[in-house]
């Protein structure tokens, strides 16, 4: 895969990174670098044929920071990029449906804990091969929790700062469901709301 494809996958779900910042540059390469550091984990093998190097923010690819903040990647405005390999587009959907409503600087810190980045030099490649076993594990299980997920089916709304998913077939976001989760105290991560037998459920 060409990872300025998957840079434009992840823009057309995200027009919300199309405005040219830093901050959006740096969550843009985040979420390329999550997708490779998960399939790594789990099948061994690389996504793409680019490299990461080691940056202060974080792992970056300097291929699409350089296209995002100089050419025309940070214009990018098509509403569909088709990924034709469904193997490597579950990759992407959930790394998109775990980790991009998290800011910038919430991914870069979390990049900033793995082992590959720590232990590279300062504007080196960054080593998959080494990836520890902690964020492994954690890729797989990521991976294994979500592989069977339909996405197409998922919705999410932000209600009164809290962000829900949930399953358009299940539920119906109605104004009673909006007025109860309106009233619902601030939770620090996404929530996944459900309808089973009448009554909202949440995880």
């Amino acid at each position: 895969m060409r990872i300025d494809t998957l840079a434009k996958w992840f823009l057309s779900k995200n027009p919300q990174l199309c405005g040219g910042y830093i901050d959006e540059n740096t969550k843009l390469n985040k979420l390329l670098y999550f997708s490779y550091l998960m399939h790594y984990a789990v099948t061994g093998r690389n996504l793409t044929d680019d490299k990461f190097e080691k940056w202060d923010n974080g792992p970056v690819s300097r291929e699409i920071y350089k296209e995002y903040r100089y050419n025309n990647l940070s214009r990018f405005s098509d509403t569909k990029v088709d990924i034709e390999d469904k193997y490597v587009l579950k990759f992407l959907e959930i790394v998109n449906f775990v980790y991009s409503n998290r800011t910038a600087r919430e991914l870069s810190e979390e990049t900033h804990e793995h082992s590959i980045w720590f232990d590279a030099e300062k504007n080196k490649d960054i080593d998959f091969r080494m990836i520890a076993e902690k964020e492994k594990c954690l890729m797989k299980s990521l991976y294994a929790t979500y592989a069977d997920m339909d996405f197409d089916s998922m919705a999410m709304e932000k209600i009164s700062g809290n962000i829900y998913y949930y399953d358009k077939s299940n539920l119906d976001m109605s104004d009673e469901v909006v007025s109860i989760l309106e009233k619902m105290e601030p939770q620090s991560d996404p929530v996944f709301v459900e309808n089973i037998d009448g009554e909202l459920v949440f995880s």
